[in-house]
């Protein structure tokens, strides 16, 4: 395994690339929370917004940039709406990144999935009441164990979708930021990343 190699221009690309996924992530939240019909669609690229990244390894700052995101939705918005991100979607999207980048088998990383989206679901029904904001038709037609199958199969969809954007955006990063004195950007692994297959389901 090679050793990382720190240097100021790599620092200064994280906090760039923070700063950035923090603002997108924040502006997403508060488009959610202001055009309602959108609001999932929305926090779903906030959550790609703060995947990017996840995509340097830059663990630190997509963290950085879902907790500003989240702590300044929350300032910006409604909090019944916000707490939708701050619970599933940015999380999501970390565990989801990171679970990629780590090479975490598909049978290892849906049941994780799964048992994640539950326990969001659960606390944003029972503890929040926010599926009646998020949501309020399906909230309003069917009990929570209907809205728990349904939830699952949506949001491991959208997990799909997002998971597809994801590598798409991590091989546009790869040819954007080269940094010659990082380990992260070498020409194997864009070799190898232009070799993967594109289709978001081959992970399946």
């Amino acid at each position: 395994m090679k050793k990382r190699v720190f240097s100021p221009r790599k620092t200064a690309y994280a906090l760039a690339l923070a700063g950035i996924s923090a603002a997108l992530a924040l502006l997403f939240v508060w488009l959610g929370v202001v055009v309602r019909y959108v609001t999932v669609a929305m926090f779903a690229a906030a959550g790609v917004a703060v995947m990017a990244p996840v995509t340097k390894r830059y663990y630190a700052s997509a963290v950085f940039a879902y907790i500003v995101s989240a702590g300044l939705g929350f300032l910006v918005g409604d909090v019944t709406t916000v707490v939708g991100y701050a619970i599933y979607f940015g999380p999501m999207a970390l565990i989801s990144a990171v679970m990629w980048e780590r090479g975490v088998k598909w049978f290892v990383s849906y049941p994780v999935k799964i048992l994640f989206i539950n326990a969001a679901l659960a606390a944003l029904y029972y503890g929040l009441q926010a599926i009646e904001v998020l949501a309020p038709d399906v909230a309003a037609y069917f009990d929570y164990w209907a809205i728990a199958i349904l939830g699952t199969v949506a949001l491991l969809l959208i997990d799909l979708l997002m998971n597809y954007v994801y590598r798409t955006m991590s091989k546009l990063l790869a040819r954007v930021i080269r940094d010659k004195h990082s380990s992260e950007v070498t020409a194997e692994e864009i070799a190898r990343e232009d070799a993967e297959d594109t289709n978001p389901f081959d992970e399946l």
